[in-house]
């Protein structure tokens, strides 16, 4: 059925009118039946009337009283005045006789007072009520009188069908103390005034009413449907920090049921608590009018909030009561706005329900008035919304952040029905914050179109009629960014209506944000899809916009067509970012989720008007300022129908710009490429400075793509370029029909940095595929190859299921510092990861696995080439001749061995590896420096063809290198690489340390360069001189160093140890006359020194043996003693040879390895020797030893001083005889035993 606006506002019936006309003389008792009524409860006393017969007296005597009355009313003019033990008392009062009760006078009551009366209670315009509390009822009270009378505070009233009974107020009612004042009929009105400060109002209007007093603090209310419920306001209904309540149901299609206020409901807020505001029609057809008027729950003291204002009912009408009088709800607060919710309930099989008008003119506010957030308003017609009016949910100018509102229509329709929409043409929404961060405006309708416009809106004679088309105009969007208010439009609901609705369509539209409001949003969710028609343009000329699309944002991956964001259009975020969701789950529409199409984003700051005044035409941003970021994500999870299918994220002839802000690209998909970046004819690029580049991708097999048979990753003549950015390619092709790559770039993709950014590359192909491939140019008139240009350091990573090249290199591959080249996949999430138990082989032509041919080397330009890393596991194999210009390192520093099975020519060569490393006989190294290092095997280098200027290194067991020529043992620095950070990183050996060193010169010196460390032994063998020029040594073990000869060395402070540090005439493997003895350090020269023993002439008389020969040796080097000489010296000459001269021969040999000759020496004979002829003795002869024995002895021995007097001399005979010949002695010798004198002292 149709309600026209008018429907809404119910009439009394025509009997109740006339019961409530007080017209002329009055037909009703002035005072309530004072002689007429009886006490069911508890005590009462009735007075009998006094002061004329206008005043009645009534006096309760305990908590709760109940009396019946014949009829209860008060004229205009008399009062009843009720006494009562406290304010939580209850007097109820029931009229059982057939009169309305008028209460045209006043009512006064310390507590609270029932008035009950079926057929119809009645406050007239003058009536004055004050009490505790008040609860006016046509509806009787169900509530058992011993349940009354036990204290329970909770009330039931029910329509017992003898009567419809209408309660109305003209008058003033006021509680005190927070109570509550009740009117409850089968229709309710108020058009006088109810003040309930801190309390509850209510009008409630149904067939049951159940009234709770004990709830929350406020009084509760809960109704059952009535078949002419209806409540009315066109009133004053007041209950600061309390509750304001107009609940009415009705349960016939032919009700007059409704909630209808056309004047001021108010809850304030207080500072004990804030107001609330209740308008409910329940199940009423013709829900909820509102028509001008107020409703306000602010907070307008100091520090107060707003509260709140809840609006419920199948429909809802917002319209003007008059031309001035446009009808507003307010919830601001001085320190924050508070919440207003206004929902409309659909009813499967009406389309009517459900429904929201908010006509021009009319407000909804709940903005921070001083400082603080603003609130929340929500209008959702879960059917249909029109709102043409204004809402505000303004953050303080103070302080304070922006609210949130949201305009719902359609988005929970009743489950195959897709007859809901909005109409929001015109609506003004303001969730600004002068000095806070912008609210958000959401929009959620259940299929939406954005059309260009501005124009005004308005409601229709039936507002609550289905929308065909829901639409937002641009405009209306654009002045709500300008305002300060992001904007979110949203669609469809996962568990109600139809599978084939749910998209945002964007027609093309103009949305443009030249405020400066701060960083605002312009937000798409979409149950379905979000699709750009024609050249739709955002942009930003102002403050930042982000930019969001989100298709399938509900998750639910709708049945027909869902999941797919598709633009064609430009976005000009000015420091925004972007950020594209899709999901697409079927087997249509090329089955793309994320598909750009000629699109243009750029994300840079500075982008202006082309031409002032003229939205539509930018000048983009600028390189030279900062940049938003951009993220499209794409998952395609659809079937196959056999047409064309497209990557999960399908980028074709469109252009990124970042500068700044990082790009990141992922896609998904079960049935083609997750990747597919392209360019047919047109400019295609993806462009930051240094904002960090990611592409990743997961394929499957498809037969039906202009890039069968699927990629993980396919750039297809696309650019890729940032200045000091990273760039990240990373793509999976998983297994199925045939092997496709997981990166492929072709036909001249380039992915480029230009100043100091690095390039990762990293693909797998779970079949026969390249995992990375890198393709040729098909022809000399095909596009160029796929190339990759990298300014510092690039890294390529692959693997595939080995049965053919993993690593596919047909087009260039520049690294200005370093490039890496090692195994490395991908895992289902995406995640680059290394596969260092892959072997890696180098040279020659292709081959299976991770494979650089030297066809491919000679496409790699960088100055470092590293194969493996410090965490690669497996083995390194050169199995063809190596020429680079390039530094090369081959690394393997968690396992493997490294062999050399070609030679290889490099300015540098490092090899760095955890197992062993060896080479063949053909393999041969010519490089100016090696470093070679195994830190858990042996490094074996003894071709005698490898030519290295410096080598360095070290092992965990032996270390042995051969050279053709000089080299020299030094520090050594090459470049491996970090798999965790993927980063060049120098490796160094600054010494030498094995538990073996053997290094040897088949030619020229050996040059000591650094310190060498041995755990058994060092042998460094030269064939022509050593040289220590930099001093350094020899630890460890002992040591022997070999060279030819010693002439032109230069030991650097070097000496060997033991009697013999120095052999001669010994050659590494060669002639060898010494012996060289163990546990001592050696040098051992090739060449022999020669030495000349010099056997010293002596003389004798004759008739004596011959005397000890002596002889000395000339010609000793290097600081040689000799001590390794040994040999006999002799004379054929004996005692008894006549004088004469005699050679002195002799015979030696050199330990040490001297050609050793002798020179005689000679031997002279003379006579023999004469007796010594006594002097003339002057005095007279007294001793026998004197006299006699003298003579012939030359050589005396003395104990006493020599030149002691005779009388000091003691019992030495000797010594005193000395004393008399001291001026004449006839000896050659003297001899102190005791060391006291020497001869002189003769």
């Amino acid at each position: 059925m149709k309600h026209p606006p008018n429907s809404a506002r119910f009439s009394m019936r025509p009997v109740a009118l006339a019961m409530a006309c007080m017209g002329a003389a009055p037909a009703f008792a002035q005072l309530p039946s004072w002689n007429n009524f009886q006490v069911r409860g508890g005590a009462v006393a009735v007075g009998v009337p006094t002061a004329g017969g206008t005043q009645l007296g009534i006096v309760q005597g305990t908590q709760r009283a109940i009396v019946d009355w014949q009829g209860f009313s008060i004229g205009p003019g008399h009062a009843v005045n009720i006494a009562q033990p406290g304010a939580s008392s209850v007097l109820l009062n029931r009229v059982t006789g057939n009169e309305l009760s008028t209460i045209a006078g006043a009512l006064n009551a310390n507590g609270r007072v029932f008035l009950v009366n079926p057929n119809g209670v009645l406050f007239g315009n003058g009536a004055s009520v004050n009490v505790g509390g008040l609860v006016a009822s046509t509806l009787k009270m169900s509530t058992s009188d011993s349940a009354f009378m036990s204290g329970t505070e909770r009330f039931e009233f029910k329509q017992d069908g003898t009567a419809f009974g209408t309660v109305e107020n003209r008058g003033g009612i006021r509680a005190q103390g927070g109570g509550t004042i009740a009117l409850i009929g089968a229709q309710v009105s108020n058009s006088g005034s109810i003040v309930a400060q801190g309390g509850t109002a209510g009008l409630v209007s149904g067939d049951t009413v159940t009234v709770d007093f004990a709830g929350d603090g406020l009084t509760t209310f809960k109704v059952s449907s009535g078949l002419y419920s209806g409540v009315a306001n066109s009133g004053v209904v007041q209950a600061d920090g309390g509750r304001v309540v107009m609940m009415a149901t009705a349960g016939s299609e032919l009700a007059q049921g409704v909630v209808n206020t056309r004047g001021v409901l108010r809850a304030d807020s207080l500072a004990s608590r804030n107001g609330e505001i209740v308008l409910d029609s329940g199940g009423s057809a013709a829900g909820v009018t509102i028509s001008g008027g107020l409703l306000s729950a602010a907070g307008n003291g100091a520090g107060l909030t707003g509260g709140s204002v809840d609006v419920k009912g199948r429909t809802i009408l917002l319209q003007p009561g008059a031309p001035d009088d446009g009808g507003v709800i307010d919830a601001s607060g001085g320190a924050g706005g508070g919440r207003i919710r206004l929902q409309a309930t659909a009813v499967g099989g009406d389309p009517q329900t459900g429904a929201i008008a908010v006509a021009a003119g009319s407000r909804i506010s709940a903005d921070a008035t001083v400082a603080g957030n603003g609130g929340d308003i929500r209008l959702m017609g879960e059917r249909t919304l029109r709102a043409h009016g204004t809402l505000t949910a303004r953050g303080g100018p103070n302080g304070g952040d922006g609210g949130y509102i949201e305009t719902s229509g359609g988005y929970a329709m009743p489950a195959g029905e897709s007859n809901g929409g909005i109409d929001l043409a015109g609506l003004g929404t303001d969730a600004s914050a002068p000095r806070g961060t912008a609210g958000t405006w959401l929009i959620d309708p259940f299929n939406v179109t954005i059309v260009n416009g501005a124009a005004d809106g308005g409601l229709t004679s039936n507002p609550f009629a289905p929308i065909a088309d829901s639409t937002i105009q641009d405009g209306d969007i654009n002045n709500a960014l300008n305002g300060g208010t992001s904007v979110r439009i949203t669609t469809g609901n996962p568990a109600a209506g139809a599978a084939t609705v749910g998209d945002i369509v964007m027609d093309d539209v103009r949305i443009e944000y030249s405020g400066n409001k701060g960083a605002l949003t312009f937000q798409l969710d979409a149950h379905r899809s979000v699709r750009g028609n024609g050249a739709s343009v955002i942009a930003s000329i102002g403050d930042p916009l982000n930019v969001i699309f989100n298709a399938d944002a509900n998750g639910a991956g709708a049945a027909v067509g869902g999941g797919q964001v598709s633009f064609d259009g430009a976005i000009y975020t000015n420091g925004g970012i972007v950020s594209m969701n899709g999901a697409w789950a079927n087997a249509s529409n090329e089955m793309c989720s994320i598909c750009l199409t000629g699109a243009l984003i750029d994300t840079r700051t500075g982008n202006q008007q082309l031409i002032p005044g003229t939205p539509g035409f930018y000048t983009g941003g600028s390189n030279a300022g900062t940049g938003g970021s951009v993220q499209l994500t794409g998952v395609s999870t659809g079937p196959s129908n056999g047409a064309t299918t497209n990557g999960a994220v399908f980028y074709q002839n469109s252009t990124i710009t970042t500068a700044t802000g990082n790009v990141t690209i992922f896609g998904s998909h079960s049935a083609g490429s997750g990747v597919q970046i392209e360019n047919f004819g047109a400019s295609a690029t993806i462009v930051t400075t240094s904002g960090n580049v990611s592409v990743t991708g997961i394929g499957s097999f498809t037969s039906n793509s202009s890039e069968a048979p699927g990629h993980g990753v396919v750039i297809n003549g696309e650019t890729i370029t940032t200045v000091d950015g990273n760039i990240t390619v990373t793509g999976r092709r998983l297994a199925g029909g045939t092997a496709g790559n997981g990166v492929l770039l072709r036909d001249g993709a380039l992915l480029q940095t230009t100043g100091s950014g690095d390039i990762i590359v990293t693909g797998q192909s779970d079949g026969g595929a390249a995992g990375v491939n890198i393709a040729p140019a098909a022809s000399a008139t095909a596009p160029p190859a796929g190339r990759i240009d990298g300014n510092r350091n690039v890294v390529l990573r692959a693997v595939n299921d080995g049965s053919t090249d993993a690593l596919a290199i047909g087009g260039t591959v520049r690294a200005g510092n370093a490039l890496d080249l090692r195994p490395g996949g991908v895992d289902l999430a995406g995640n680059a990861l290394d596969r260092p138990d892959v072997p890696i082989t180098l040279g020659g032509t292709a081959a299976t696995g991770f494979a650089v041919s030297a066809a491919e080397f000679t496409r790699l330009t960088t100055p470092t080439i590293v194969a493996g890393s410090n965490a690669h596991a497996a083995n390194i194999d050169v199995v063809g001749p190596l020429a680079l210009t390039s530094a090369l390192t081959l690394q393997n520093g968690a396992g493997g061995n490294i062999t050399l099975g070609a030679a290889v020519s490099t300015p540098q060569l490092g090899l760095l590896s955890a197992g062993n490393i060896t080479q063949a006989a053909a393999a041969a190294i010519a490089a100016g420096t090696l470093l070679a290092r195994s830190t858990g095997g042996s490094v074996e280098l003894r071709n005698p063809q490898n030519s290295v200027g410096t080598v360095g290194g070290g092992a965990a067991g032996s270390f042995a290198y051969v050279d053709a020529d000089a080299v020299t043992v030094g520090p050594v620095t090459v470049t491996g690489f970090d798999a965790a950070s993927n980063l060049p990183q120098p490796v160094s050996a600054t010494s030498m340390a094995a538990d073996t060193v053997f290094v040897r010169t088949l030619a020229g010196d050996l040059s000591l360069g650094t310190s060498v460390t041995s755990g058994s032994g060092t042998d460094l063998v030269a064939a022509a001189r050593f040289q220590n020029l930099g001093a350094f040594t020899i630890a460890g073990a002992p040591w022997r160093v070999w060279a030819d000869t010693w002439v032109g060395e230069t030991r650097g402070g070097l000496a060997g140890s033991g009697l013999l540090p120095n052999l001669y005439h010994c050659a590494y493997q060669g002639l060898c006359t010494v012996t060289i003895p163990a546990g001592a350090n050696h040098f051992i020269y090739a060449q022999q020194p020669s030495a000349v023993v010099l056997v010293h002439n002596a003389a004798r008389p004759g008739g004596v043996p011959n005397p000890l020969f002596t002889y000395s040796i000339t010609g000793l080097i290097l600081g040689d003693t000799g001590a390794g000489f040994a040999g006999a010296v002799s004379s054929p000459a004996t005692q008894f040879s006549l004088p004469g001269s005699y050679p002195i021969n002799g015979s030696f040999s050199s330990a040490e390895g001297y050609a050793v000759s002798v020179v005689p020496g000679v031997l002279t004979v003379g006579g023999l020797v004469e007796l010594i002829k006594p002097d003339v003795v002057r005095e007279n002869q007294s001793t026998w030893l004197y006299d006699r024995n003298i003579g012939p002895a030359p050589i005396c021995l003395a104990t006493g001083p020599l030149g002691g007097d005779r009388a000091v001399q003691g019992g030495d005979v000797l010594a005193r005889e000395w004393s008399r010949v001291r001026s004449r002695p006839n000896l050659t010798n003297c001899i102190d035993t005791e060391r006291r004198n020497g001869c002189a002292d003769f």
